[in-house]
């Protein structure tokens, strides 16, 4: 006869079975909070991530013919994007496609920068990632800290970028041009976005630490590092404009 989890069924068993019931609970206990959210698993699917991105990037950069693919890539990737962020379901296969989509078009844009300023997307990659390197530092260390009101300044940061930057994309629309950054102050936008994804890096940092530390449940760490791709993905493109604002001037 088995134990049961119902302390009810477990007072009617005999003693030398109710003595295993402790090593059982330990057992399933740890059965369940291995399905549960942590750092290193995050850590595995960001990684996973990054490669499928490469390799989309690596395709576009090398295949003409999936050059011409990156404007319905673009929408592609928000569609996606969209679908994951506002879906109360995880979704693991878009956070996936939206890896290799979006890697089709950060492939193509860098392929043309490359080809009007060469050296630029190595220096870009390098940039990322110190960039990067340096925020996680920052953040592991305690430098900076995660609370409700850098989150509210970062949030109303990035409303307030996100409409600076649809006004900047109608006036270039208007004016055939990239807007404020086909002027003599182009850097000094470039540099504010560059240093906006450098510091949202800490609220995904934050975002998960805090799911593991909740024990939330594994698929979670699908979202997290759909997260943090998304946020390297556009300090990275910021970091090319920024570099390509600086060689044409």
């Amino acid at each position: 006869m088995s134990n049961s989890h119902n302390p009810v069924m477990n007072r009617m068993l005999p003693a030398d079975i109710q003595k295993n019931q402790a090593e059982i609970d330990a057992q399933f206990d740890s059965i369940v909070s291995s399905q549960k959210m942590t750092v290193g698993g995050t850590a595995i699917k960001i990684a996973g991530l990054f490669v499928l991105l490469l390799t989309g990037a690596m395709i576009a950069w090398n295949v003409d013919a999936v050059k011409g693919l990156m404007i319905p890539a673009v929408f592609v990737a928000l569609g996606l994007a969209m679908w994951i962020s506002f879906s109360k379901k995880v979704r693991p296969g878009a956070v996936i496609a939206y890896a290799l989509v979006e890697g089709v078009f950060v492939g193509t844009i860098s392929y043309f920068f490359e080809q009007q300023y060469p050296g630029i997307v190595m220096n870009a990659v390098l940039g990322t990632l110190t960039t990067a390197g340096a925020m996680f530092t920052a953040y592991s260390m305690g430098w900076i800290r995660v609370t409700s009101r850098f989150s509210k300044v970062m949030t109303f940061a990035l409303i307030g970028y996100a409409g600076f930057g649809l006004v900047n994309l109608i006036v270039g629309m208007f004016t055939n041009s990239a807007g404020i950054y086909s002027s003599q102050y182009g850097w000094v936008a470039g540099l504010i976005g560059v240093g906006l994804a450098a510091f949202t890096l800490n609220l995904d940092f934050e975002d998960i630490s805090q799911g593991a530390a909740q024990g939330l449940p594994r698929e979670f760490e699908w979202r997290a590092a759909f997260g943090l791709l998304v946020t390297m993905v556009w300090l990275y493109l910021e970091i090319l404009r920024l570099l390509a604002i600086f060689n044409r001037d």
